[in-house]
């Protein structure tokens, strides 16, 4: 068996309140380049639905940006380090280096595409170095605080600027690049760029000014529109238009401005909402394109003389918790709560169908497009069309969720217990120590921490389940996920310890004990319609495709997900 990926949903940037995110797009324009999580993100600007993603760093990204040359991409995490890659191909790494102790928090290349500036926090506080050998040619001299931006001038002579929490941004003449002038400001500094002439460069900051300075000199030239109405809060990141006339800076008061620097006045306004969750923290202007992006990750695409957005595009910022299948719609849900619906048809951007009241734990899938969620707070929420319903409370956390017949849905509890909620009511059983639950019509299957998995009958029209007497052994560890066929006629277990068992859901006897290729905890276990086959997703971050006729036989998707696969679905 093959596999061939058809689609990726990309995820949104991560943010952090009070602090800015670095944008970026490759030197044609056409992509937009963002960090999530362990990944670099590379989505299309114009049809933001096609993306591709990176995945060679083990600690959090930070930021990326391509070579001007367009042939490499130079991407910084947390742990301070810089990796070097292919822009196309398979990504091939060109180099590792580590320039900071701390994490990075902005990269620059120069205009050969030879030489680049990483800097942020850590001892230092910013290097320059050779993109091939990470020679030293320079160090970002002058700061007594972490640095939160860099640019470099694409046309010699070559010069360099930062922007910093020490309320400076220092000038720097290359190469070797060595501090040439310390540019003093009220409050933290935090971006600053250089036009595509390379004629100025603006910085922003804490204290709502963008201050427009020489390219060659560094010389202070105004600030910008010193007249007109500025922001209400700080400047998180500012973004030059193609031909260097106009600028847009993204705000904490929820607005994006634009600037005509030519004519040194104020250019327009987007107001994107009140409250924190509106702050904007970053944004970018490629061509016909400028994003801006909210605290909560919201891509909004601006437009010169428009008021509002043309559009949005918005996603998961945090890990995905649970997911289910309706149809063609796929339903995912992170920890932050956040619940998100995909059109599985065709590639798309996801609506964001609402936010739970907690984190997310457990979905599933029933008849008539009906989606349950439980969340960590005791609560069972239903997902009706594009809303989120009243909860139920249920006590105890759900663990795991299943429909069974006429729409009854059993919950197994993180304490062990196990309830079968009805038209709303929630009716506890006599049933302790039980780790995972599946169900298909009237057939419920349920794990327990014993490492047994029992099979049960759902009573008719009661909120009872009646044990079958049917029993399947072969596990030495906790049960952690259940899966039953379309027939119910297969069960489908895994454990803690990254086994799979099949058996026969009518009588428990075990048809293969040989799916035993995961190295972590099963987390999720799915049959194909047909029966034929079956997926399953775990903590190795594996998923991996099994075939129900030939055991032996499967496909292995190795590194699927960083940091473990949670859910998997089939259909």
């Amino acid at each position: 068996m093959s596999f061939e990926q058809k689609e990726y949903y990309a995820p949104v940037p991560a943010t952090t309140r009070g602090q800015p995110v670095r944008l970026s797009t490759d030197p044609e324009g056409t992509q937009l380049v963002y960090a999530s999580g362990k990944s670099i993100v590379v989505r299309s600007l114009a049809a933001p639905e096609k993306a591709w993603e990176y995945t060679g760093h083990t600690a959090a990204t930070t930021v990326a940006r391509f070579s001007p040359s367009g042939a490499y991409v130079a991407s910084g995490d947390a742990s301070g380090k810089v990796r070097v890659w292919g822009a196309g191909g398979d990504h091939i790494l060109k180099g590792e280096f580590q320039p900071l102790a701390g994490s990075i928090a902005d990269i620059a290349w120069d205009g050969e595409s030879q030489r680049v500036f990483a800097v942020g926090a850590g001892k230092g506080f910013g290097h320059f170095f050779t993109y091939d050998t990470g020679n030293a040619v320079g160090t970002a001299m002058g700061h007594s605080k972490v640095v939160n931006a860099c640019a470099m001038r694409q046309r010699r002579p070559l010069r360099a600027v930062t922007a910093s929490d020490d309320a400076t941004s220092v000038f720097y003449h290359g190469a070797p690049y060595k501090l040439a002038a310390t540019l003093k400001r009220d409050g933290f500094v935090q971006d600053v760029r250089y036009a595509p002439s390379d004629e100025w460069f603006v910085a922003v900051g804490a204290d709502r000014k963008v201050l427009l300075y020489d390219g060659t000199t560094g010389e202070l030239v105004r600030q910008v529109a010193a007249g007109a109405e500025q922001h209400a809060g700080s400047v998180y990141a500012v973004a030059w238009s193609p031909d260097s006339r106009y600028v847009v800076t993204a705000g904490g008061d929820g607005t994006c401005r634009f600037w005509d620097v030519q004519q040194d006045c104020a250019a327009g306004v987007v107001r994107l909402g009140a409250g924190p969750e509106h702050q904007q923290v970053g944004c970018v202007w490629a061509g016909e394109h400028i994003v801006s992006l909210s605290l909560s990750g919201a891509l909004s695409y601006l437009q010169m003389g428009s008021d509002a957005p043309v559009r949005v595009v918005s996603g998961h910022q945090k890990p995905i918790t649970a997911a289910a299948l309706s149809g063609a719609r796929l339903l995912t849900a992170s920890y932050d709560g956040r619940v998100c619906a995909w059109d599985t048809d065709a590639p798309c951007t996801p609506r964001v169908v609402g936010t739970a009241a907690a984190s997310v734990d457990a979905m599933a899938a029933g008849a008539d497009a009906c989606v349950a969620l439980g969340t960590n707070d005791g609560g069972l929420q239903l997902v009706a069309g594009d809303s989120l319903q009243p909860a139920t409370a249920l006590g105890t956390a759900p663990r795991a969720l299943a429909y069974a017949a006429d729409g009854a849905l059993v919950a197994v509890l993180h304490d062990g217990g196990v309830a079968v909620v009805r038209q709303g009511r929630a009716t506890r059983l006599d049933l302790q120590g039980a780790s995972a639950v599946a169900a298909c019509g009237r057939v419920v299957a349920l794990g327990f921490a014993d490492a047994s998995v029992r099979l049960y009958a759902l009573a008719d029209g009661a909120a009872q389940l009646e044990p079958t007497g049917a029993a399947v052994a072969g596990h030495m560890r906790e049960i952690t996920a259940l899966a039953l066929s379309a027939d119910a006629q297969l069960v489908a277990s895994g454990d803690g310890a990254g086994k799979i068992v099949l058996a026969r859901a009518a009588t428990g006897d075990v048809v293969t004990t040989r799916w035993g290729a995961h190295t972590a905890r099963v987390y999720s276990v799915r049959f194909s319609a047909d029966a034929q086959h079956a997926v399953s997703a775990a903590l190795d971050g594996s998923v991996i495709v099994w075939s129900v006729a030939r055991p032996l036989q499967r496909t292995v998707i190795r590194n699927a997900h960083l940091g473990g696969a949670h859910a998997a679905c089939g259909g």
